[in-house]
């Protein structure tokens, strides 16, 4: 497990630029300069084999579909554009302090079809989560959808996300929240 772990993090770190791919300059993306301090951002693509990793801070609640109270949840949550058009990938640490200190893990390939300057954000995917094989530390299958509006106020992003564990017995799970990048992040000063 802590191998598996370690190998898909390291996976997500590298920005190398990809083989015999030279003609994007540094700080182009797609059809603009690199975005700084957006959440939910995949950086440049053009180039790269993994682009620049953006990482953002989400609190908010948690919501099993079936009812039962909401509950607290802060998340780190690293994003990462591949260089494929519309796909990128997406690792979170969630943490619900009423669960207990341990923190679930996913990993995530997902399709992106909105461009990241849109003020819209919708992307959804699939891959493994820890912590829902009910006590047993084991990666899952996993699918989720997300839904986010940026707004101009410091950055702060709405989201709306539905996961489900591939696993029987499982139920449908809501995170609502509040998204704020961390890095790479470009303070600005008027």
């Amino acid at each position: 497990m802590r191998c598996l772990t370690m190998i898909l993090t390291l996976a997500l770190l590298p920005v190398t630029r990809a083989a015999g791919q030279h003609g994007a300059a540094p700080g182009d993306s797609d059809t603009g300069p690199v975005i700084h301090g957006r959440t939910f951002s995949t950086g440049t693509r053009e180039g790269w084999t993994f682009s620049t990793p953006h990482l953002d801070i989400n609190g908010g609640l948690y919501r099993i579909s079936s009812g039962g109270t909401s509950k607290a949840f802060f998340r780190l949550h690293l994003q990462t554009a591949l260089g494929i058009h519309l796909v990128q990938v997406s690792s979170d640490v969630q943490w619900i302090p009423s669960f207990g200190a341990t923190p679930t893990w996913s990993g995530t390939l997902e399709l992106a079809p909105i461009h990241q300057e849109s003020p819209f954000y919708v992307a959804a995917g699939i891959g493994l989560i820890t912590g829902h094989d009910l006590g047993v530390d084991k990666l899952v299958g996993w699918a989720q959808g997300t839904v986010a509006a940026r707004t101009p106020i410091h950055e702060l992003t709405p989201f709306v996300q539905v996961g489900r564990a591939l696993v029987s017995g499982n139920r449908t799970e809501l995170l609502i929240g509040i998204a704020h990048p961390l890095a790479p992040y470009k303070l600005h000063f008027p």
